[in-house]
């Protein structure tokens, strides 16, 4: 993929408004999808996430008990699409969750030996330890790594010609209660639906309207 193709995907992007019912994707193109989001990068790899799959009418149901009120109007676009996933945000970050993020850099060969592992170690430590001692700070960075996930997973998307939906329209207290998120040490983040667009999706073919480049970009 060269720069000029990377422009054109991201051009040709779309959020699905609306979702054909009767289409759902396979087992390897969601397979895909879901290894896309499990490769995010984020701040010294922490991974502070996880990801919960709705693929029946049963379980997204249970995500649309918490769009009320304006809310409604996404009620559609979670029942409608193929696959939908919550994006989470861990409310903690112990040492035994960075214990588990070094075993798997070990594992996938990413040190010379144990010093270097060591080293690692103390300069994610010396990064993560002032966060665990405050909690709002360590609540807003976390979250912001989930973010990065999502525009991830929106582009992977794209590439893979699957229509998406970022959706922030919900109680996020009331997903929180409805998925017993709170005992697992979590809590909602932001919600997407994956499938295939409507004929009646009048966004996928409407022009695509951005702020100009000198009015977002400033080169300092």
């Amino acid at each position: 993929m060269n720069a000029q193709t990377a422009q054109q995907i991201a051009n040709a992007r779309r959020t699905c408004k609306a979702y054909d019912p009767t289409r759902r994707l396979d087992d390897e193109t969601f397979g895909a999808l879901l290894e896309a989001l499990r490769l995010a990068p984020s701040s010294i790899n922490i991974q502070p996430w996880q990801f919960l799959v709705a693929d029946t009418d049963t379980t997204k149901a249970r995500l649309c008990t918490s769009m009320t009120g304006a809310d409604t109007h996404n009620v559609a676009k979670v029942m409608n699409a193929s696959h939908v996933i919550v994006l989470c945000t861990r409310t903690t970050l112990d040492n035994a969750h960075l214990d588990a993020v070094m075993a798997a850099e070990k594992s996938a060969g990413r040190f010379k030996d144990d010093a270097a592992l060591t080293t690692r170690k103390q300069h994610c430590l010396s990064y993560l330890t002032p966060l665990q001692q405050d909690s709002a700070r360590l609540n807003v960075w976390a979250e912001q790594q989930t973010f990065i996930a999502l525009g991830h997973l929106l582009m992977a998307a794209q590439i893979a010609g699957v229509q998406a939906t970022p959706i922030g329209g919900f109680n996020n207290a009331a997903l929180d209660d409805e998925l017993s998120l709170h005992a697992q040490g979590l809590k909602s983040s932001v919600i997407v639906s994956l499938g295939y667009a409507s004929a009646d999706d009048a966004n996928q073919t409407l022009p695509k309207a951005r702020l100009p480049a000198e009015k977002v970009i400033t080169f300092l």
